[in-house]
Parts: structure tokens; C-alpha cells; sequence
């Protein structure tokens, strides 16, 4: 479901940048702990920033909207650990140096339903490769969708690569966060 657009946000990005990040801070990055792709309205991001206080969260959001509304958490929170691009995945992931994020998180990714939009998908093989390019050696890409689609596309696509599946599931209610 699409995010109504709301007009504070933007501006609300601009008055707090201490909650922000650019491109040229992923240059410099070595050993970021999670990396959220498309973190939507910030939720997860602050969850994981107060169960994990002494490790480095950075949100990434291309919606202006999603993106303040992250921002107004982040800082309601005060939320010190955790971080938000308003950037574009591509760009970010091509700022970053390799073997420098221990773990991504893809959290119920736009599916792009439609045959031709496929490589526009957080799975499709370009973005697989950008993963494994940037993530540790023992690092962790951790996906989850609802859309029973995007995880056939994502597996079909997970086996052409050099990724190790270590836990899978098609239902995971039961499985801790």
C-alpha cells in the first residue's frame, strides 16, 4: 500500500539532519552492524536501535514521506544508534566499501509484481551481488516477505549465487525477530 504523500515531511528531513546520513558518510563506513533497505516508516529500525544499543543501524528510504516519518521516530525515540539515508539503494550500496555490513535487512520489499519491473526487485541478481559484495564474510542478508512471488523470484534467484542458505522458512510466526 502506497504512502499518502504529507508536506511536513520533507522539511521535517531538513530541520534534522542529526538523524541523517549522505553518500559520502557510506565511503567512509568499515564496520556498519545492520543496513535496513527500504526501512518504510522506520519501525523496525527503532525496534532493533533499542534492542541492540550498542550496535550501528542505518536505515535506508527513497519515499520523502516513509523517510521524515522514520526521521520524527528516530528523533521522538532519541534514538542515538540508528541512522537514515534519504538515498536511493543503488546508490548507497555503490558508495560502500566491500566486506564493511555485517548483516541486511530486506523487510517486506515492494514486490514489483509486473514481469518487466523484475529488476527493479531488492532481489533481483544486480542487487544479490551488490549484497555479497558489501557484506563481511560471515554476514547475513535476512529477508522477509509476504508475497509468495518475490520469495519464489528471490530463491530461484539466491541459488545462482554465492550465498549459503543458513535458516529458511515459509513461515516464520514462530521464529524470533
Amino acid at each position: 500500500m502506497r504512502t499518502k504523500f504529507k508536506a511536513w515531511t520533507k522539511p521535517y528531513i531538513e530541520e534534522h539532519q542529526e538523524v541523517m546520513v549522505s553518500l559520502p558518510y557510506f565511503q567512509d563506513v568499515k564496520d556498519l552492524f545492520a543496513l535496513e533497505i527500504g526501512s518504510g516508516k522506520g519501525q523496525f529500525l527503532v525496534d532493533m536501535a533499542k534492542k541492540f544499543p550498542h550496535k550501528e543501524f542505518v536505515g535506508i528510504e527513497r519515499n520523502v514521506t516513509c523517510a521524515g516519518i522514520s526521521a520524527k521516530k528516530l528523533v521522538d525515540e532519541k534514538i542515538n544508534n540508528a541512522k537514515l539515508a534519504y538515498e536511493n539503494a543503488d546508490a548507497v550500496l555503490d558508495s560502500l566499501k566491500d566486506n564493511s555490513v555485517n548483516n541486511i535487512f530486506l523487510n517486506f520489499s515492494d514486490p514489483w509484481p509486473k514481469k518487466r519491473h523484475e529488476k527493479r526487485r531488492l532481489t533481483a541478481p544486480s542487487y544479490l551481488e551488490k549484497y555479497f559484495r558489501v557484506l563481511k564474510k560471515c554476514g547475513r542478508l535476512l529477508i522477509k516477505t509476504d508475497n509468495v512471488d518475490l520469495f519464489h523470484f528471490t530463491l530461484e534467484n539466491m541459488a545462482n549465487t554465492s550465498f549459503i542458505f543458513v535458516n529458511l522458512t515459509e513461515n516464520y510466526i514462530d521464529l524470533d525477530d
